[in-house]
């Protein structure tokens, strides 16, 4: 790639983990108090009708105009830590009429994803004197991607930048913000390595990030079917930048911020897939049997390219669906209704489990929150699986402890039944062929001897229908509490699989 000159000014950053050199004052002030109103009416704030406050915790400068905070929200039973990556630039004419805070002069054009104005002069957030600054969400503004691809960590045999890649011109050329994210933000760069996503992390996870980790380690055994880790940027500090009213933030002392990935071209998402063919009654039947075939040879990679753990104790599980079914049941009233039967599935789990014969299989690394949203179909080159990071609100110790590789089955199990939903299937044979060519390819492609530790079909089924009951019963909690109208779609699995159907 020859890189093109931008309309930002060229980005000569050091590249590798951020460390003091580039640390800066946090939030103070005015800008905080903008930051303190703007937050919560982010779709990717992670704590909504909560009482918390915002603490600033340490910031690092890109560039004059970039700096990238880290906050930690603080409240009852909640310690989180956010990236908001802000651009400051002049403000320029100012009108002030009597009584108003600061605005922009009438009939100038509205700058990127504008947060605010505050006094003092870019670069300088504490400061309260001088000319006013615009505030930008740093994360929609091309000068924070220029940044950002200044400071990576680049994966090895990457090159961004052939000529120099320590600093050239990024190419910035129909760059575009994703729509619809709820967690992150990422840019789609079709002009930097060949094309490429730049996902900007919004809740941090202290320690080595999954979605950094996970598709490295794929990458080097050489798994196809996760988009290639071209780089990210890392932020480091030292024992005494953690505050001792944080022991949240446990004993790491790095975070990974931003991530640059291989951009996968002319790629559907998943579910918005499988939604367009229910909303036609056309059989998703193959594109799910390649679904089923591509996360188990992810399975199979990911058993060589991270530990494995014990094998599975089925007292442990079961102990843990049933904890979670009775929390389940007492925060939906519909599911306490049906508390017994549940209780009797998970019964008959149990006494299948102790029945079994076979060695129980061992745990390994999995997805953690596979569904049909988290794997691009790119047409002649089949699925592709992403996303690995997790639910961003469990510690990252939870989200990479092994665990059983059927969990990801049956997370695609329950999302072929809300694309059914969603899309408008008008036969229930659309899911149920779906699902059957799926289940059914992916237990073929595994093989016996492989994540079921040869357990009989009976057991291997028995487990995977406890695993479907676990994600429809958190289904109809969340559901509940977000989308009323939604509620039936898992309940309706729930009372399904209760039928033994």
């Amino acid at each position: 790639m020859v890189p093109k000159t931008v309309s930002t000014p060229p980005v000569a950053c050091r590249r590798g983990p951020l460390g003091s050199a580039q640390r800066v004052p946090v939030p103070a002030g005015h800008l905080l108090d903008l930051l303190d109103a703007w937050l919560p009416t982010q779709r990717w704030y992670p704590v909504k009708g909560l009482a918390v406050r915002h603490v600033p915790w340490m910031s690092f400068a890109l560039t004059e105009r970039c700096t990238l905070h880290l906050l930690r929200i603080v409240g009852e039973g909640v310690d989180l830590v956010v990236q908001v990556p802000l651009v400051l630039t002049p403000a320029g004419r100012v009108e002030r009429p009597a009584g108003s805070d600061d605005l922009p002069a009438a009939g100038a054009p509205a700058p990127p994803a504008l947060v605010g104005f505050v006094p003092g002069s870019p670069g300088r957030p504490g400061e309260v004197l001088g000319a006013p600054s615009a505030v930008h969400d740093g994360a929609a503004h091309p000068d924070l991607w220029a940044a950002l691809l200044g400071s990576l960590e680049q994966a090895a045999g990457t090159a961004l930048s052939p000529q120099d890649p320590g600093g050239a011109p990024v190419d910035l050329a129909g760059a575009r913000m994703v729509g619809g994210e709820q967690s992150n933000s990422s840019v789609i760069l079709p002009g930097v390595a060949g094309g490429s996503i730049l996902k900007i992390l919004r809740t941090v996870a202290i320690g080595p990030n999954p979605d950094v980790v996970v598709p490295a380690a794929l990458a080097r055994v050489g798994w196809t079917g996760v988009p290639r880790p071209l780089g990210w940027v890392e932020a480091t500090w030292d024992a005494l930048d953690v505050p001792p009213d944080a022991p949240a933030l446990g004993p790491d002392r790095s975070a990974h911020l931003a991530v640059l990935s291989e951009l996968v071209p002319g790629a559907r998402d998943g579910f918005e897939l499988a939604c367009a063919y229910a909303a036609q009654d056309t059989s998703f039947a193959d594109l799910a049997a390649d679904l089923g075939r591509t996360l188990a040879g992810m399975h199979r990679a990911l058993a060589v390219a991270l530990p494995t753990g014990p094998p599975l104790e089925a007292g442990w599980l079961l102990d843990d669906l049933r904890r979670r079914a009775r929390e389940a049941c007492a925060s939906s009233a519909p599911l306490g209704r049906r508390a017994p039967q549940i209780e009797a599935f998970l019964d008959g789990v149990d006494d299948r489990l102790a029945r079994e014969d076979a060695p129980p299989p061992l745990l390994q690394a999995i997805h953690g929150d596979m569904h049909l949203g988290q794997a691009l179909h790119a047409g002649g080159d089949g699925w592709k699986i992403l996303d690995f990071e997790g639910e961003p609100l469990r510690p990252v110790a939870e989200r990479t402890r092994p665990d059983l590789p059927l969990r990801d089955v049956a997370g695609v199990v329950r999302s072929l039944d809300y694309a059914a939903a969603v899309g408008g299937a008008r036969s229930p044979r659309w899911t149920t062929t779906a699902r059957t060519a799926f289940v059914e390819a992916y237990r073929r492609a595994i093989g016996e001897e492989h994540g079921t530790g040869g357990l009989s079909v009976a057991t291997t089924e028995a487990l995977l229908r406890a695993l479907v009951l676990d994600k429809a019963l958190y289904e109809v909690v969340y559901e509940s509490r977000n989308r009323p109208a939604w509620e039936p779609i898992p309940l309706t699995a729930v009372d399904r699989l209760l039928g033994g159907r």
